[in-house]
This record gives C-alpha cells, sequence and structure tokens, in this order.
C-alpha cells in the first residue's frame, strides 16, 4: 500500500509540472508588437501600432522618447472579462506637443495573460526609432501639352524632390467619377530631379482631370494640377451587317479556338465573340502594353507612323459601331485603332525602332505584334498573315516586321493598327501626323529642356 501511495506521489509530482510546461494556461509566448508604418512619420496621421497574443493581452503602455526626454502616451491595463487577443492602437501626438529635431522612438511594453512566470505573463518589449518628416515634397509642372482630345495623348514634364521620395505620377481621373483613374508612372528625365511621362484621355472618360501626386516615406502628399485644355471630337456611329455566314465560318470556330463553349443561338454567339472575348482580348493587350522599359531618358523623339505604303483608311479610332443581324441591331463595340487595308498581304513596316514585345495570336485580334518605343508608347498590329520579327528583338526603322492578313474575327485582309500608352488605347491618327507630333510632343520637351537649364 504504501508503494503504491509513493507512486501516485510521484505521478502527481510529474503530472504537475507537465501540466504547467503544457498547458496552454502556461504558454510561454511573448506578445507579438508589430506596427503598419515605416519608420517614418509626418505627426499629423495617426501611428499605428498592433499588439497579439494567444492568451490575451492584460496590460500595453506606449512611451514616447525625443530629446531624452520620455512622455506616456498611452497605457492600458485589461480586465479578466475584457481578453482581447489583437489590440490596434492609434497613437497620436498630445495637442501643442512640441517633437525637437528628426528623430524619436516609441517604446512599446506589453504583458499577457499567461501564468507563465510565476503567474506574472510574459512581457515583450519593442522600440520603434522613427524619423520625422513633415514637409511635403515639392513638385513643379515645367512643360505640357496645351491640349488633348478625348481618347488622345499628350506629355508632361515634371519636377519632384524629396530626399525621402516614396512614389510619384501622373494620375488621369474621369471628373464626373473621381473614383475611376489611372496612374501614368514617370520616367527620370535629363537632370535629377526631372520626370518626363506620355499621358493619354481614356475613351471611356467623357471628361478628365491630370494632377501631379508624390508621396514621401511619411505619407506627405503634393498635389499639383496639371492645366490641359479638352478638345471633344465627335466620332462615327457606322452600322455594320452580319451575316450566318461570318458566324459560322469566323465566330464559330474562334470560340472552339478558345475552348470556350459555343452557344446554340446564332446571335448569341457573336454577342459572345463580340463583348466576352473582346474583353478577354482588351484585358491581354492591356497588360501587354501596360509597361515602362526606361530607367532614364535624355530625349525622347518619334517619327510619324506609317506602317504600310499607299494603306486606304478603312475605319477610324473611337467608332461606335452597331452590329445588324437580320435587320436588328444585336450587339456594339467601340473600335480602338485604325484599319489599314491595300494589297492582300501587303508588307507592315517599322515606322520608329523598337523592342518587340509580344508576338501571338489575340482572338478577335488574331495574329498581333507588339513593338515598345519608350516612355510607355506601344504600337501593336494586329490580324497579321505572318511575322519577321520574333519577342525581344531590337527593331531598327524601315524593317519589314509582317504582313497583313485576315486572321481573327475580321471580313478580310487588313491591318488593325493601335497606338498605346502606358496600356491606354488612343487614337493612332496623331502619332501618324508629323506636325501634331512636332506641336505636342517634340517642342513640348525642348521648351521643357530650355527651362531646366535657365
Amino acid at each position: 500500500m504504501k508503494k503504491f501511495i509513493g507512486i501516485l506521489v510521484l505521478l502527481c509530482l510529474l503530472a504537475i509540472p507537465s501540466y504547467i510546461y503544457f498547458s496552454p494556461t502556461f504558454e510561454k509566448n511573448l506578445p507579438k508588437i508589430s506596427s503598419t508604418h515605416s519608420n517614418f512619420w509626418n505627426l499629423r496621421d495617426k501611428f499605428n501600432i498592433n499588439i497579439s497574443d494567444e492568451s490575451g493581452i492584460k496590460y500595453y503602455k506606449v512611451v514616447l522618447i525625443n530629446d531624452e526626454k520620455s512622455k506616456v502616451l498611452k497605457t492600458k491595463e485589461f480586465l479578466p472579462s475584457e481578453v482581447k487577443h489583437n489590440i490596434s492602437i492609434d497613437i497620436k501626438l498630445p495637442d501643442f506637443y512640441q517633437i525637437k529635431g528628426d528623430k524619436l522612438t516609441l517604446k512599446v511594453e506589453a504583458v499577457d495573460n499567461s501564468k507563465w512566470n510565476w503567474f506574472a505573463g510574459n512581457e515583450a518589449k519593442k522600440e520603434f526609432d522613427i524619423n520625422v518628416d513633415t514637409t511635403a515634397p515639392i513638385t513643379e509642372v515645367i512643360n505640357n501639352n496645351y491640349a488633348m482630345r478625348r481618347g488622345g495623348s499628350g506629355i508632361a514634364i515634371v519636377k519632384v524632390s524629396d530626399k525621402y521620395l516614396k512614389e510619384a505620377y501622373i494620375k488621369i481621373s474621369n471628373r464626373d467619377n473621381p473614383k475611376e483613374f489611372y496612374k501614368f508612372k514617370l520616367t527620370p528625365f535629363y537632370k535629377k530631379d526631372y520626370y518626363i511621362s506620355l499621358l493619354a484621355w481614356p475613351y471611356d472618360f467623357k471628361s478628365f482631370s491630370a494632377d501631379l501626386i508624390a508621396k514621401d516615406m511619411a505619407d506627405n502628399i503634393s498635389t499639383t494640377h496639371i492645366p490641359i485644355r479638352w478638345i471633344l471630337p465627335k466620332f462615327r456611329h457606322p452600322k455594320i451587317k452580319i451575316t450566318e455566314n461570318f458566324i459560322r465560318t469566323i465566330d464559330i470556330p474562334l470560340l472552339k479556338k478558345m475552348n470556350m463553349s459555343v452557344p446554340n443561338d446564332l446571335v448569341e454567339i457573336f454577342k459572345t465573340v463580340n463583348e466576352k472575348v473582346r474583353k478577354i482580348n482588351e484585358n491581354q493587350i492591356y497588360k501587354i502594353t501596360n509597361v515602362i522599359l526606361d530607367k532614364k531618358i535624355d530625349s525622347f523623339y518619334i517619327r510619324p507612323f506609317k506602317p504600310m505604303k499607299n494603306a486606304a483608311k478603312k475605319a477610324g479610332y473611337g467608332e461606335l459601331r452597331s452590329y445588324v443581324f437580320n435587320g436588328q441591331v444585336i450587339s456594339h463595340a467601340i473600335h480602338k485603332g485604325v484599319d489599314l487595308a491595300s494589297f492582300k498581304h501587303a508588307k507592315i513596316y517599322a515606322s520608329n525602332a523598337g523592342k518587340v514585345i509580344f508576338e501571338g495570336w489575340l482572338g478577335i485580334y488574331g495574329n498581333t505584334l507588339a513593338l515598345y518605343h519608350k516612355l510607355g508608347l506601344v504600337s501593336t498590329y494586329s490580324h497579321c498573315s505572318g511575322f519577321n520579327v520574333s519577342v525581344g528583338s531590337i527593331i531598327s526603322r524601315g524593317t519589314i516586321i509582317a504582313n497583313s492578313g485576315s486572321t481573327g474575327a475580321v471580313f478580310g485582309d487588313h491591318l488593325h493598327f493601335g497606338i498605346y500608352i502606358h496600356g491606354i488605347p488612343v487614337t493612332p491618327i496623331e502619332w501618324m501626323d508629323a506636325h501634331w507630333i512636332k506641336d505636342n510632343i517634340t517642342n513640348v520637351i525642348l521648351k521643357a529642356k530650355r527651362i531646366i537649364n535657365r
């Protein structure tokens, strides 16, 4: 009996420390202290601190240290009934509190509800060494083109300076719906702190606003408006007749090639190609053409685009097409390029030097080639019968890059020529016009250089 009692006591003695060691009540992990901020603070916004712990937070304290002086900013002890496993603390300076210099430290202490450490809990400490920056970046618009048309292009040369610059871009917003906007990346230009960017007024925006935005590491933001006059062109609204033969010989094979289901109804087949497939292909083109390959440029010279010799223009940019089948309008689409035609399998030339960034089949656009020409300017060549260049090749001006064809969803042999700026389709007619290029691109850059050199 004594032996049994001895064994029982021994087991109890072993069980108690085992329970203490492995029980969640006695967990040994320190509270985790983190922040979503970088090590910069503008002192106006709140500085966020996060504390988490599996047994819950019992107590925390945040102390500010500056100029060898300390001040408790926040402290709280939670009752047992107020168990919180995750806490988000927004730190704000007290009113009229003066920070000296450009450095401060936030010291955070946190204790959890664990019974470890003789019921005292686990204590964590962390210091955030912070750079104080209350000055917004300096921004200036050096020069830009005077006016832009809807669906057209522009350019801006700007100056942005900040020791801790985080990002800078030009924002083109839809004035009717400011939540719709595009960011146009800035490329370092000519001298330190100067940048250049091509711009586009998206066709989908009936109005627009252009602003230079700069943000530093402390989230100080500068916004400078770029004054650009609007030009509102008139676009054609042609009606295009669709035949049963077109749907059966063009649309159905295209859907099968894309491994998409083919509806039973002829109208639905056409709508699927014209609306769903078109959207898929346009998203693909956006991803292909929304690129900036330049780290820095000192100049930007572009010649008028003349991709085909003696070609006739068959369709223009911005046409709102209505497709008619058996006397009824069944679908619509915006034409986002220029159609050029001469003769079957006509030679297509590179009007400007560039890099081949895409070569392949793109649904309704058929065989498509894309060339990059600096500053996010990309030219595309669709419906080709064949290519003479490959991805990655650097193409010289005058190179025969492809031949026209009838691949994709088309009625006959022609070239669909597109111009994209940062992925946005713009009217190619401007870039085919030497006078427009001189007035709106070349001269704007030259004047900006003269201003910079003053």
